[in-house]
């Protein structure tokens, strides 16, 4: 199993977060699953992947050709993939995993998870979505979403497609919970 893991790649955020997804990355390796991320070495993504690989875990990196310098492209990778675009990363990314965490993040991170929710309401994948938020960062996020269901604009079925949770634990959890095994004959 791969999970992709949407997360910021700012230099100058607390380095709780950075922590954070390095435990988020070991957890993942940990259960023998791969990470499949953004491909940088900076912050929460290049952390994500340093933690993957501390515990032995594989690494498949997915970044643009011009974001390579901009990112630093993670050359310890278990596999590198560079690609023409944002959207052909997305792509990769998206064929390449078998799920979806959702850490704290910048424009990036929300663009990345509001396109992956979209795909899944409207069926183009059926793989589960999970936000793991243990320093209440989308708590703005979930007023927000609230209001989109108060004035009709979403309904309770798009709050089906994600699930949230505050400790990687949980995170694991939701994901072992809703990948299912292929069917064998």
């Amino acid at each position: 199993m791969r999970i992709a893991v949407f997360c910021s790649a700012s230099t100058k955020i607390d380095d709780k977060y950075v922590d954070f997804a390095f435990e988020v990355g070991k957890a993942i390796a940990e259960r023998g699953w791969d990470v499949a991320w953004g491909g940088g070495t900076l912050s929460m993504m290049g952390s994500v992947s340093r933690g993957a690989r501390s515990v032995g875990g594989k690494t498949f990196g997915v970044i643009p050709q011009k974001l390579i310098g901009k990112e630093f492209a993670d050359e310890e990778a278990t596999e590198l993939f560079i690609t023409e675009s944002m959207r052909s990363r997305k792509a990769m990314l998206e064929d390449l995993s078998n799920g979806f965490l959702i850490l704290p993040g910048g424009l990036g991170t929300m663009e990345e998870f509001m396109e992956i929710w979209v795909a899944r309401h409207l069926g183009y994948h059926q793989k589960p979505i999970v936000v793991c938020d243990p320093f209440d960062f989308y708590k703005d996020l979930h007023t927000f979403l609230h209001s989109l269901k108060s004035e009709k604009f979403i309904n309770d079925a798009h709050d089906d497609l994600v699930t949230w949770v505050n400790e990687i634990p949980s995170a694991m959890d939701a994901f072992k919970l809703s990948i299912k095994p292929p069917n064998l004959i």
